[in-house]
């Protein structure tokens, strides 16, 4: 028998993508209760009202004390599914079936969390295009880690885009609340150290994608740079290695699909990326003001400052 589902969206000013999210979870062929549980940031776009129609069970909370992993916890705590499936409020799911598949390998105790594949939108720019069917594959993959390995984003990636967990181990190993953003990377590395196993389970998938300016893909990977600090072994050689080799298979992607304009802007839009990723790993050094500036998270730094 299927396990009961809490299904966990953090949501502000979500009223654009929400409807389609909400009606793909209403309309899965799911054989036990799935409840809806919205943590929204003081939303004024509608965003309460499409939640209330769709018989979400709603927590707000003030805007400036969101963080991905407080959010997330607060979810949890307030559950009464037996399984926590996360998902962002852009992402839709895919079939009728996805709920399903996303939750059925988590019958395995070795299992301690999954997270699906992203499929972006038909509008996504060739950019956003390459980096999601770089990162989400069409097959599926455990991982397992023991030290000494070192821990990287290549080898242990997680996303809470969309995830999904037993509530019991949410519980025991809860999101970090002080992180900017990448609490889903260090939330799967204290499962693996714990001595479970993580999946990429690319047969539940979900329609995700990104327009971002130039501003905001800067602003973004400063973000993403400075919170994986902490968690990732990876060294300043490596990331470059990494980077390189990113570089190097999109211009080949760009070359066969024939993207002239994107291949054009790449060193615009590659120099916005890597800059923001290069002062995200040296935050720390920045003057308060910069980092503020640089942030797609503004409130995070003001309220470290206050504290």
């Amino acid at each position: 028998m299927a396990a009961s589902v809490s299904i966990i969206i953090p949501t502000y000013q979500g009223a654009a993508w929400l409807p389609e999210t909400l009606r793909a979870i209403r309309q899965q062929a799911y054989g036990a209760p799935v409840e809806i549980i919205a943590v929204d940031s003081e939303s004024r776009d509608g965003t309460l009202q499409c939640l209330t129609q769709h018989a979400a069970r709603i927590f707000t909370i003030a805007r400036r004390r969101f963080s991905h992993g407080y959010a997330r916890n607060l979810g949890v705590q307030h559950a009464q599914g037996e399984l926590c499936v996360f998902l962002s409020q852009d992402a839709q799911p895919i079939g009728v079936d996805w709920l399903a598949k996303l939750t059925a390998p988590l019958s395995d105790p070795s299992l301690g969390a999954l997270y699906a594949r992203q499929v972006p939108r038909s509008d996504a720019t060739p950019f956003e295009r390459f980096f999601i069917q770089t990162l989400y594959p069409a097959h599926s993959r455990y991982y397992v880690w023991q030290k000494p390995v070192a821990f990287t984003l290549e080898r242990f990636f997680f996303s809470n885009v969309c995830s999904a967990a037993r509530r019991e181990i949410c519980l025991a190993y809860p999101f970090d609340e002080r992180l900017i953003m990448s609490e889903d990377q260090a939330f799967a590395k204290a499962l693996l150290a714990a001595g479970y196993r993580t999946l990429y389970q690319a047969e539940a998938a979900v329609l995700h994608s990104h327009h971002y300016t130039l501003q905001t893909l800067f602003q973004r990977n400063f973000d993403s740079a400075y919170s994986l600090r902490g968690i990732t072994d990876e060294t300043l050689g490596g990331a470059a290695r990494r980077a390189l080799s990113y570089l190097l298979s999109e211009a080949l992607y760009l070359l066969r699909n024939r993207h002239w304009r994107a291949l054009l802007r790449m060193p615009l839009y590659e120099s916005a990326r890597i800059g923001g990723s290069v002062l995200g790993r040296y935050a720390d050094r920045l003057p308060l003001r910069w980092r503020v500036r640089f942030s797609l998270h503004q409130h995070y730094w003001r309220n470290a400052y206050d504290s």
